[in-house]
């Protein structure tokens, strides 16, 4: 593999800096061809919907690993925003939300659907139950597009303040209020006050969405 300067590593890939303002994200050896190629769909549905994302330019494999390049971002992640001052928490916020109700505004079924995801997840883990798969069939429908992780780490702030999503594995579509109750789970992990606020300036009560939530929690243990 030809040497590139390691910028950032995470559960599934490492990012490299590549040529011309751009990155390669390299997944692990061995990690399966079927989700890179699903990755890389989403990321080029969502550059297609004109939403804040890095735009995706082609798969590659290096060596023995796959990987996707995109253009480069330059920024920080808004969860290291959001520490730095009281300030910067609130401001954050509505950062936050203005680019998820963006996000929600778009229509598509060139994704997988929400049910499609998670119950490709469920088989792969190896799950049986069909209770569990009857409860996730049963969910409402519909096709808005949705990040599907939506959380401050998956967001860069560049210099000039304009927020780009990143991480696309996990892109579908469906209901709005199941994007925002995974939303709502995520950031309730580790900070209430936000979850708390996101949720009050979504216009979302935790009742709204509690069918979605129930889902989520279930299948949080079996993601990875």
């Amino acid at each position: 593999m030809q040497k590139m300067n390691l910028l950032g590593k995470g559960n599934t890939a490492e990012v490299f800096e590549y040529t011309n303002g751009k990155v390669c994200k390299l997944f692990f050896e061995g990690y399966p061809h079927e989700y890179v190629g699903l990755e890389f769909k989403n990321a080029k549905e969502m550059y297609r919907n004109k939403i804040s994302v890095p735009k995706p330019f082609q798969m590659v494999m290096i060596k023995n690993r796959e990987g996707i390049i995109y253009e480069k971002i330059v920024g920080k992640t808004l969860q290291n925003i959001i520490t730095e001052t009281k300030e910067a928490v609130d401001v954050g916020l509505d950062m936050f939300v203005h680019l998820h109700l963006d996000i929600l505004t778009h229509h598509s079924k060139n994704v997988l659907s929400y049910k499609e995801y998670l119950i490709a997840m469920l088989k792969n883990k190896k799950i049986t139950d069909q209770m569990i798969f009857n409860r996730v069939i049963a969910l409402p429908d519909d096709d808005h597009l949705l990040h599907g992780d939506f959380h401050p780490n998956n967001i860069l702030v560049m210099s000039d303040e304009t927020p780009v999503v990143i991480d696309f594995m996990n892109v579908c579509y469906g209901p709005v209020l199941y994007d925002i109750a995974r939303t709502y789970f995520l950031i309730k992990q580790y900070n209430i006050y936000w979850a708390n606020q996101y949720l009050k300036k979504m216009g979302v009560l935790e009742n709204d969405i509690s069918e979605y939530l129930n889902i989520i929690t279930f299948c949080r243990k079996y993601e990875g």
